[in-house]
C-alpha cells in the first residue's frame, strides 16, 4: 500500500477558502472604498502597503486600478450580507446602491483597456496584473490564519480556514479547546479610551474619560527632510559640475526612491501614511516626464524668438509657452530653412511668412492642434500640411510638437 503524502498545493481548495473567507471592506479606516484597509485587516498586514502595491501597479501597468475596481465589486462591507455584485445577482442584500454598482462594472471596460494598451506596453499591464495576483495567492497562503477573517456571503461547502462570525450572531464553543467562544474572550483595546474614578467632595464617585493619546511616528518628517535636502544636493550637483545627464526625471526618480523608502519603514513601524500623497505626485511626475521630449531638460518659462539672419534647429521649453515669429526672416531660395519647436507642456505658436513654401508636420499627444488650414483636437494628434504659394522667396519645414497643450501655425 502506498502511504506516502503529497505535499502540493490545492489550488481548488485555496481559492474556495479565499472566497469563502474574503476580506470585508471595513467603514473605519478606509481611504476610498476600504480594499486596502480590508485587505490589510485581513491578514494582519499595513493598509499603507497594499496601497503602495496598488499605486505600483497603477503607474508602471495599470493593473492597480481594475484591482480596486473589481474589489469594490465582491468584497461586501461590513455588516452587509453581500457585496455589491451579488446583490445585483439576487444573492444578498448590500449597502451599494445598483447605481453605483453598475458605474463601477462600466467603469472596469476603460481598465481593462488601460491595462492592455498601456503607456509601458502589453506586458507590462500582464506582469502587474500577475504581480498582484500573486501577492495575494500569497498572502492568503501564508497568512490566512493571522488577520480577521471575513464573513462567508455564500456557503462553498469546504473547509475554512478560520471561523468568521457576523455582528450579533449566536456562536458556539465547541470549536475551541478552551470552552469559549472568542466573541466572549475579554481583551483589552489598546485604542478604547480609559475610564477613571474619581471621588469628590461630596463622596460621590465622578467617571472621566481618557483617551489615549496616539503615538506619532517620526517617520514621515524625517523622510521629507531627508527627500528636500536630496533634491536640493542633486540640484546644486547638476548645476555646479554641469553634469547634464542628470536630468529632472532622473532627480524626481531618486526623490521617489527616498519617498517609497520612508513608506516601507512606515509600514513596519506604523507610521510615514502622509508620505503616500507626496510619493504618488513625485512617481508620478517623474514617469510623466521621462515620457515627454524634451524630459523636463529644456528650462521653463516663455520663450520668445524672432529671428532675421540665423534660425537656430530647435526652440524648446519643459514648461511654458513658445512663440516663434519668421517673418523677418531672410529665407535663401535655393538652401530650405529648417527648425522644430518642442514644449512638453504650454503652448507652442509659430508665425511663418505669407510668401514662403512650408511642409510642416504638427503633433500633440494632449491638446488642440491648428496647423495651417488643418485643425484637430483631444490626443494622439499628428497632421501633415504642405502649403506652397507662387513666386515663393523660400522653403520652411517645421516640426511643431507639444506634450500636453497648444500647437497653432499660422501665415502672418
Amino acid at each position: 500500500m502506498n502511504t506516502t503524502k503529497h505535499s502540493g498545493i490545492n489550488i481548488e481548495h485555496l481559492v474556495a477558502d479565499f472566497w469563502a473567507t474574503r476580506p470585508r471592506r471595513p467603514r473605519q479606516g478606509r481611504m476610498v472604498a476600504g480594499v486596502a484597509a480590508g485587505i490589510g485587516r485581513r491578514y494582519g498586514i499595513d493598509p499603507v502597503i497594499v496601497r503602495v502595491a496598488l499605486v505600483v501597479a497603477t503607474v508602471w501597468g495599470g493593473a492597480g486600478v481594475l484591482f480596486y475596481l473589481l474589489a469594490w465589486l465582491t468584497l461586501a462591507e461590513e455588516n452587509d450580507e453581500a457585496s455589491g455584485l451579488e446583490a445585483m445577482l439576487g444573492q444578498g442584500r448590500s449597502s451599494m446602491s445598483r447605481g453605483l454598482t453598475i458605474l463601477l462594472a462600466v467603469l472596469c471596460i476603460p481598465a481593462v483597456t488601460w491595462l492592455w494598451n498601456g503607456q509601458f506596453g502589453f506586458f507590462s499591464g500582464v506582469f502587474s496584473a500577475a504581480a498582484l495576483l500573486a501577492g495575494l495567492f500569497l498572502l492568503h497562503r501564508n497568512r490566512a490564519g493571522l488577520g480577521v477573517p471575513g464573513v462567508p456571503t455564500t456557503t462553498s461547502g469546504g473547509t475554512m480556514t478560520a471561523p468568521s462570525y457576523a455582528t450579533g450572531a449566536t456562536t458556539s464553543a465547541e470549536w475551541d479547546p478552551l470552552g469559549a467562544s472568542p466573541l466572549q474572550w475579554d481583551l483589552h483595546d489598546p485604542d478604547a479610551p480609559v475610564t477613571t474614578q474619581l471621588a469628590t467632595g461630596d463622596d460621590e464617585d465622578k467617571t472621566v474619560v481618557v483617551r489615549p493619546r496616539k503615538r506619532h511616528s517620526p517617520v514621515g518628517g524625517v523622510t521629507m527632510g531627508l527627500a528636500v535636502l536630496t533634491a536640493a544636493a542633486l540640484l546644486i550637483f547638476r548645476a555646479g559640475l554641469g553634469a547634464s545627464w542628470l536630468t529632472l526625471p532622473h532627480i524626481l526618480g531618486i526623490v521617489a526612491g527616498v519617498l517609497a523608502g520612508g513608506l516601507v519603514i512606515g509600514a513596519f513601524v506604523r507610521g510615514g501614511r502622509g508620505l503616500i500623497v507626496p510619493t504618488v505626485l513625485v512617481g508620478v511626475a517623474a514617469v510623466a516626464l521621462t515620457n515627454t521630449p524634451n524630459g523636463g531638460g529644456s528650462g521653463f518659462g516663455d520663450l520668445r524668438a524672432n529671428p532675421t539672419d540665423t534660425l537656430e534647429a530647435s526652440y524648446a521649453r519643459s514648461f511654458g509657452d513658445v512663440r516663434l515669429d519668421l517673418t523677418d526672416f531672410k529665407f535663401d531660395k535655393e538652401k530650405p530653412a529648417r527648425t522644430t519647436v518642442s514644449v512638453d507642456a504650454g503652448q507652442a505658436r509659430v508665425i511663418v511668412p505669407a510668401n514662403v513654401n512650408v511642409d510642416v508636420t504638427c503633433t500633440a499627444d494632449v491638446g488642440d492642434v491648428r496647423c495651417l488650414n488643418r485643425s484637430q483636437d483631444w490626443r494622439d494628434i499628428d497632421l501633415h500640411v504642405v502649403d506652397n504659394v507662387p513666386n515663393a522667396v523660400g522653403t520652411l519645414h517645421l516640426d511643431v510638437h507639444a506634450g500636453a497643450g497648444d500647437v497653432e501655425v499660422y501665415r502672418g
